[in-house]
Formats: structure tokens, C-alpha cells, sequence
């Protein structure tokens, strides 16, 4: 993952531990933050589960959301 990836996940991660939303709500809440549209988010976040799932690092992060986000 590189660092921006990275940092998306974390940001997913911290969103949903503060709020407590949804996908969408915290998927939304992350692109208002980082200044992107939430389509862009979600296709980045999808780009990321294909290709780091194995991922180690990707693993600990997207732990920290439920596993019904569909990432």
C-alpha cells in the first residue's frame, strides 16, 4: 500500500470510530475531508481490497471497520 492508500484506510478507520456511521455516511465523511467525491472513494477503497486483501498492513487497518462495509 502506498502511503495515500494507506492513510484513505486509516481515515475510514478513525471516521467510523468517532461516528459510528455507515458505509455511505463514512464514506462520505472521509471524501468531505480530503477534498474528493465519494465515488472516487469507494472506487479507490475497492481498488485496494483486489489488490492488497493478502496485505498484512491492509488487514490490521480494515479490521478496524465492520465487516459488512463492502470493502
Amino acid at each position: 500500500m502506498n502511503p495515500r492508500e494507506r492513510e484513505l484506510l486509516q481515515g475510514m478507520g478513525n471516521c467510523f470510530a468517532a461516528c459510528g456511521e455507515d458505509f455511505e455516511g463514512t464514506t462520505r465523511m472521509v471524501a468531505s475531508a480530503r477534498g474528493r467525491e465519494q465515488e472516487e472513494v469507494i472506487q479507490t477503497l475497492n481498488m485496494m481490497r483486489r489488490n492488497y486483501e493478502n496485505d498484512p498492513d491492509y488487514k490490521e487497518l480494515r479490521a478496524r471497520l465492520p465487516e459488512d462495509f463492502p470493502l
